[in-house]
């Protein structure tokens, strides 16, 4: 990720923060269309959940520009997150799911630069998840 697909992604994510009940609530949404299984997942109030989500994405994205404290949240995110049986194949569902509440939430400002840069954030995010799982 170079600092252009960074600073596009604080962006658009800040645009996306503006409405971020109908941001989570597609993402949500969409994420239990495809795995409809994933939804057992989650037994807490869903609208607790959806703010949960943006909180962690606003640190996260704030985190994106200093390596190590984004390394050090999202490898306790992915320990946390390997606890409740999120495995590898559910990050792929959550990228599908986040790049469709992305284009729902900022409609015809998505480009192909956009998504490529929150895919690259994304692939970033569940790697050192995917790290943080393997090494409790």
């Amino acid at each position: 990720m170079d600092l252009r697909q960074i600073h596009l992604v604080q962006a658009t994510f800040a645009t996306v923060a503006a409405d971020a009940d109908a941001f989570s609530t597609h993402f949500y949404d969409h994420l239990f269309s495809l795995d409809p299984k994933v939804r057992a997942m989650f037994t807490s109030d869903m609208t607790k959940q959806r703010q949960k989500l943006v909180d962690e994405l606003v640190v996260i994205v704030d985190s994106l520009t200093r390596l190590p404290a984004l390394i050090e949240r999202t490898g306790e995110l992915g320990r946390r997150h390997a606890t409740y049986g999120v495995d590898a194949h559910h990050y792929d569902l959550v990228l599908d799911a986040l790049v469709v509440a992305l284009t729902m939430s900022l409609g015809e400002a998505m480009s192909d630069e956009i998504a490529v840069a929150w895919r690259r954030a994304y692939n970033l995010v569940a790697e050192t998840m995917l790290h943080g799982a393997a090494h409790p």
